[in-house]
């Protein structure tokens, strides 16, 4: 909810009933021990009528997934710059331990920065990162990875959340969604690797794109990328390369 305190706008998360004050407790918890630009910052906890919650800050106007529906795949600027940003946020994340476990565009704000007011993007809503890792179900499809039942021990790990990372650049770049062989089989169910829709890809940035999403969805979590910080180094490469142009024949 958006309400007013000392003269500002903030938002009160407040828990629906009192079996969720924990879950809102540690959720405020999680957030106060992550400081960075791009996740949204917590003020103080609240109580009401028995009701666990906190304020914090707005994440913007619009979300990333508004933004998608309302106008498609990101502009190249946006683009290089939202997903530069997310992925770094998940770095920080990894660094300190605190997963989010439900990324995804309805979880990602939208808002001007600084002086110059400059779209960035803002990760909230992280009541999920406390889940138990055995719990492989929690999450939204189809961010929630779905191979996660075919590891040798079943359970949500870090290569999860630089899967749902994926899918929202991927969604992000094209306004679409990937898919795994007729997009209505369960992925974990098939053989086959994620089918890319390369023509909604910028073609300046078409065959890096491709290289770039075919390995961050790889069925196999191995044989993506080992970290987020190689998957940021890989998602610059891929706008460098259409600054520098096609190679000469």
């Amino acid at each position: 909810m958006l309400v007013e305190k000392d003269g500002a706008e903030v938002v009160l998360k407040l828990a629906s009933k009192t079996d969720y004050n924990d879950r809102l407790r540690e959720e405020a918890a999680a957030l106060r021990k992550l400081r960075h630009p791009n996740i949204v910052e917590v003020f103080g906890d609240v109580e009401i009528g028995g009701l666990a919650g906190f304020t914090m800050e707005r994440a913007g106007d619009k979300t990333l997934a508004q933004r998608i529906r309302s106008e498609g795949r990101l502009h190249l600027d946006l683009l290089e710059r939202f997903g530069e940003e997310l992925i770094q946020t998940v770095r920080h994340l990894e660094q300190v331990g605190i997963p989010h476990r439900d990324l995804k565009p309805d979880n990602v704000g939208v808002r001007p920065f600084g002086k110059n007011k400059t779209l960035g993007v803002v990760l909230f809503d992280f009541s999920l990162s406390r889940t138990p890792l055995d719990n492989i179900r929690a999450g939204t499809a189809p961010y929630l990875e779905p191979f996660l039942s075919r590891r040798k021990r079943p359970r949500w790990d870090i290569h999860a959340e630089r899967y749902a990372l994926a899918v929202t650049l991927y969604e992000m770049a094209t306004g679409k969604l990937p898919r795994w062989g007729d997009g209505q089989s369960d992925p974990a169910l098939l053989e086959c690797e994620v089918s890319l829709d390369t023509e909604f890809f910028d073609p300046d940035l078409r065959e890096s794109m491709e290289e770039f999403f075919a390995k961050a969805l790889q069925r196999d979590y191995s044989k993506r990328f080992d970290n987020s910080e190689e998957m940021l180094r890989a998602w610059r490469q891929v706008f460098e390369q259409a600054e520098d142009g096609p190679p000469p024949n």
